[in-house]
């Protein structure tokens, strides 16, 4: 039941992620092969923003970063020199949270995916639609 199951139980563990200190076309190359459309962004453990597809797209229409770049200049700069393409960690789940609560969550903000952590910003997991949907699946398959 969505009200009792708990975001761990459904949570995508060990997400892709980059590290702050990683380069932009790092961060790209991986949404692309992985094809993912976010990437957490950490600093050691602790997820300090969201990388997303749409972001790095926003930013290549403004000439920032180029996609079609191979070995251009901006495409080696790292991610914590380009701190405006991270969307900021406003909302996080627990593990303990329910399903009911991260439901509510991602509709509320219109979120895609949320990050699961610990009490101390450290990345266990990730939320995402595609799991949330997966889970309520199982509730309409007719038997």
């Amino acid at each position: 039941m969505p009200n009792v199951t708990k975001v761990v139980e459904i949570m995508t563990k060990s997400p892709f992620y980059v590290d702050v200190e990683d380069t932009v076309r790092k961060a790209d190359d991986m949404m692309k092969d992985e094809k993912v459309n976010q990437l957490p962004v950490l600093e050691g453990t602790k997820i300090v923003g969201m990388l997303t597809d749409r972001k790095l797209m926003e930013y290549t229409l403004r000439d920032i970063y180029d996609w079609g770049q191979t070995y251009g200049e901006a495409g080696f700069n790292k991610i914590i020199d380009y701190e405006q393409i991270m969307v900021p960690i406003t909302n996080v789940l627990y593990p303990e949270d329910s399903i009911a609560k991260a439901v509510k969550l991602m509709a509320k903000y219109k979120m895609d995916c949320v990050p699961v952590v610990d009490w101390e910003m450290n990345l266990l997991g990730i939320l995402t639609f595609t799991d949330v949907l997966l889970y309520m699946h199982k509730f309409l398959i007719e038997d």
